[in-house]
């Protein structure tokens, strides 16, 4: 409640003559859980300039408080992550798996935004999710949430700290598992072997070696080849080689999308007016590819890799870095987060990536309640488990407990409402049950380990159809 004889959001004046605050206005909103997104955007649209604290409960269900409100945050990061939401608004580069695979992304890097044509009708619907992106994420963090919706840290660096991505940060975005990644690493190593061979080529033509650089394709390979005596050398021209071979496939256009990077065929006249523009742009650079134009080869493969660099990281995602800054900016300054490093920043926002914890740090968070001792067979059984648990149980047994995925910095010891408590529960052939508002699990004085375990698994494989309690 509020201060003397007030309600929510009331001030009052105790003795001494100092003034205390009463406690935060809340505002408390309902939404459908079947429609969390869309839900949501409207939400975050209506109460992002407001200064009260937002809690929100799901459509016919009885449950409210700081855990449905965690849940709500953790339901509207699952569905950003969705794959059919990814094809409807392109929002996060795709993964290897296409359109064809899992229900939702995975990204071992993290989620990274989707380069997109600037002035596109896809890239203006992403800058609208994007600035979402941003209440949401603003939102949670001012109300002392978390979002756990795996951000790659470079977004980060972009869309906050502003800084400038670089060809050196190609692997920490498009990895292998990315869409485009396998290529960003070959191309990388391509252009690495040009630029050694032009090292080469230097040296050998400074010693006073003869022939003349020329500046067509066969010329420049057969100047690379000139003059390179030992093993290092030759393996590189071998490598050159190779290079020019496949580079023939490339065209000069974006490896994830198709997209063009040169201007003029971006520009060009429209072929179809219902078309969008990446689709025209894509069409005329097929027929000039097709007429031996536009090709990706030795003579332009580095200013290519620069393009590409600088769509993938400036120019076709800057409709997004501004939608989410725009969004942000709404709840708080965004330069009030450049205090801190992108790593922190992440950690605050979406918790910590990796579930870690020891021994140590469980017995100290996870504590035994109601008729359990620390030296009772099921909770110390319960502990090793934890301890042996692989990542994916660890945020099962954190969502079930805590409706928190993903620990908030300072790990276990930081969960918002204190230690895990584990209590008795009977009868012993009842699976064991999760109560988030108190943070505790109810556990039945099973007779062996292995039943606990296999019970322990039962119940965290059917969290989401059990309900939260």
């Amino acid at each position: 409640g509020g201060g003397v004889g007030g309600g929510d959001g009331d001030h009052a004046r105790p003795r001494g003559g100092a003034r205390r605050l009463g406690t935060l206005k809340r505002e408390r909103v309902t939404v459908r859980r079947d429609r969390v997104l869309a839900d949501a955007d409207v939400l975050m649209r209506h109460h992002a300039r407001h200064k009260s604290v937002l809690e929100v409960l799901f459509t016919d269900e009885e449950g409210f408080g700081g855990a449905v409100t965690k849940e709500f945050y953790n339901k509207a990061a699952e569905a950003l992550q969705l794959r059919s939401e990814n094809t409807a608004t392109m929002m996060w580069v795709p993964d290897e798996d296409g359109d064809e695979g899992p229900e939702h992304l995975w990204q071992t890097r993290g989620l990274f935004p989707h380069p997109l044509p600037r002035g596109s009708p896809e890239s203006e619907l992403a800058r609208r999710r994007f600035r979402f992106i941003g209440r949401l994420v603003g939102k949670a963090l001012l109300d002392g949430h978390i979002l756990p919706l795996p951000l790659n840290p470079a977004f980060v660096r972009v869309a906050i700290l502003r800084e400038t991505l670089t060809e050196e940060d190609l692997p920490a975005v498009y990895d292998d598992r990315c869409a485009g990644g396998a290529v960003a690493r070959w191309l990388r190593g391509a252009v690495l072997d040009v630029r050694r061979h032009r090292e080469c080529e230097r040296r050998v033509f400074k010693v006073g070696s003869s022939g003349d650089c020329a500046d067509d394709e066969d010329d420049a390979s057969g100047a690379l080849r000139m003059g390179l005596g030992d093993e290092d050398e030759a393996a590189d021209a071998a490598a050159v080689d190779t290079h020019l071979e496949q580079l023939s496939y490339l065209s000069y256009a974006c490896p994830v999308s198709r997209v063009p990077l040169t201007a003029e065929i971006f520009e060009g006249d429209a072929d179809d007016e219902n078309d969008s523009p990446a689709t025209r742009a894509a069409r005329r650079l097929a027929r000039r590819v097709d007429a031996g134009e536009h090709e990706v080869h030795v003579g332009n493969v580095e200013q290519y890799l620069a393009d590409v660099v600088r769509y993938w990281f400036a120019d076709g995602v800057a409709a997004q870095v501004e939608g989410f800054r725009e969004g942000l900016s709404e709840i708080f300054p965004v330069d009030a987060l450049k205090a801190f490093g992108a790593e922190e920043i992440t950690e605050l926002v979406c918790g910590k990536d990796a579930i870690e914890w020891t021994r140590e740090e469980l017995r100290r968070s996870v504590l035994p309640g109601f008729q359990y001792t620390a030296e009772s067979p099921p909770y110390l059984w319960l502990i090793d488990l934890l301890v042996d648990m692989p990542d994916d149980e660890r945020r099962g047994f954190l969502e079930f407990v805590a409706v928190c995925p993903r620990l908030p910095p300072g790990g276990l010891a930081a969960l918002p409402r204190g230690p895990i408590r584990v209590n008795r529960m009977d009868p012993v052939d009842k699976l064991p049950e999760g109560r988030t508002c108190s943070q505790e699990l109810r556990l039945p004085a099973y007779g062996s380990k292995e039943e606990l375990a296999r019970k322990l698994r039962l119940a965290l494989q059917w969290r989401n159809h059990l309900g939260i309690q």
